[in-house]
């Protein structure tokens, strides 16, 4: 049974693209109301769930991005800053710290051990192990509810034991992962989602800027990154149209 969280975050997103497929269904004629806060198309897609972004002019202080768990709160020094860029850095930051400790923690449960950890922006899959035990991510991960994120971390970490997608190499992901499949489902149905690029715009009325917030500085951008592998695993071909990236050989080979 799919976890909750997943559900959740599936049927978010399917409301978030009948609003851009069907955007004379959800407006209103008037728009918006007055001090209602920040407008639909601002929000970030993170951990599976959506959330608001509000914008501040702050001249005097350095540019950056607070999330205090609802709200990313991002500091523009200028109207023609770009919050789209700053948001994304966070959110390859946040991947970079993310994905390294998540990795750690289940290659101990699994009993694996991998040697370097690349965060990419790959827009043809997910992420991908190669023959030298180097694994690389998509910060795109982030943007998943977190059970999936675990599936594709599992999904690596199993190619430490069986380079291939047979019948051995399921039966692990299945052994630390038994839903796999409803993940992998949500990756072909949302995939869409997580591919596409954060779009912010800057808004006058965001201008209320609480007087003692400040951007968040703590998140420190991921250290040590290795470079790219050219020896990888089936599962970095590119995915067929109603294919999920990391699956692509996958679906090959359980046709078979």
């Amino acid at each position: 049974m799919a976890d909750t969280q997943s559900v959740i975050s599936d049927v978010k997103l399917f409301i978030e693209r009948l609003k851009k497929e069907l955007p004379e269904v959800f407006s209103t004629p008037s728009g918006p109301a007055e001090g209602s806060g920040p407008a639909p198309e601002n929000r970030v897609l993170y951990n599976g769930d959506l959330y608001q972004a509000r914008m501040y002019l702050t001249p005097d202080q350095e540019e950056g991005v607070a999330f205090d768990g609802e709200i990313f709160h991002v500091y523009l020094q200028s109207k023609t800053a770009d919050p789209s860029a700053l948001v994304t850095q966070w959110l390859r930051d946040k991947a970079g710290e993310t994905l390294r400790q998540k990795t750690q923690q289940w290659a101990e449960k699994m009993g694996v051990e991998y040697n370097n950890i690349t965060i990419k922006d790959q827009r043809t899959l997910w992420a991908s192990c190669s023959g030298k035990k180097n694994i690389n991510y998509s910060y795109r991960i982030i943007k998943m509810p977190l059970a999936v994120q675990d599936y594709l971390i599992v999904h690596e970490l199993s190619h430490l034991v069986h380079m291939n997608h047979g019948q051995e190499y399921w039966q692990l992901v299945a052994q630390y992962c038994p839903d796999y499949n409803h993940h992998r489902k949500w990756l072909n149905e949302n995939k869409g989602s997580i591919f596409a690029d954060v779009e912010l715009t800057y808004r006058e009325e965001e201008e209320d800027k609480p007087a003692a917030q400040t951007p968040a500085q703590e998140e420190q951008p991921a250290q040590g990154a290795s470079s790219p592998e050219t020896e990888q695993t089936p599962a970095q071909e590119a995915p067929q149209a109603n294919e999920s990236p990391t699956q692509g050989q996958a679906a090959k080979e359980e046709q078979n």
